[in-house]
């Protein structure tokens, strides 16, 4: 087996790894997933981003307050991480503004894991792609998710389906490969109506 073939398996490994942990509820599995101050020593930023606050704030219109550095929380990232390492990673959920920086991403993943009772992926469309210490993966993720359930019954709420296409960056590191970004986006259903009607002259 060469090189590149022991790469997309790692890549294809990672990617599962992470969208498993995201099923199971699990906070800590996606945390290290994720890249991390010293994963991202080397790595060059090429634009300013504004300040997104510290530890514990909310930017305007964003997320409910976390404390970051309280270890009990379940946004916690263990403590204050150093300035330069903020915008290097992003990530970007269906709906939702780009997030930047470890502490923005992370809150958002436990916030969506304390509001959502079931979530399983059925990914599709599956592709790898490995440029040196990087990796493009893009892929269509068939959701089904169950929100709360209701206040008198044990059953979960009502399941809802969802269609979303992704790409995932992953970069090489001592540890194995690593989110470097996340872009989901829903796909809109299509009605039907356009194959009924006649072509216009």
């Amino acid at each position: 087996m060469t090189r590149a073939q022991t790469d997309v398996e790692q890549v294809e490994l990672a990617n599962t790894a992470f969208y498993e942990a995201l099923e199971r509820g699990d906070f800590d599995g996606v945390s290290d997933l994720w890249l991390d101050a010293a994963d991202l020593a080397d790595a060059a930023t090429y634009s300013e981003t504004p300040e997104t606050g510290g530890p514990g704030t909310v930017r305007e219109g964003g997320l409910p307050e976390i404390d970051l550095d309280d270890p009990a929380d379940p946004g916690s990232t263990g403590g204050p991480e150093p300035a330069s390492e903020g915008p290097a990673i992003s990530c970007v959920h269906p709906g939702w503004p780009v997030l930047t920086g470890r502490g923005e991403v992370l809150r958002s993943y436990a916030l969506i894991m304390a509001n959502t009772e079931y979530i399983q992926f059925f990914l599709t469309d599956l592709r790898v792609c490995v440029a040196g210490d990087t990796a493009l993966v893009t892929c269509t993720e068939n959701i089904l998710s169950g929100g709360p359930a209701p206040q008198d019954g044990d059953e979960l709420g009502p399941l809802v389906g969802q269609l979303v296409v992704a790409t995932n960056v992953f970069r090489r590191t001592p540890d194995g490969w690593k989110l470097w970004s996340h872009h989901a986006s829903p796909v809109l259903a299509e009605t039907g109506d356009d194959e009924d009607e006649e072509p216009s002259s």
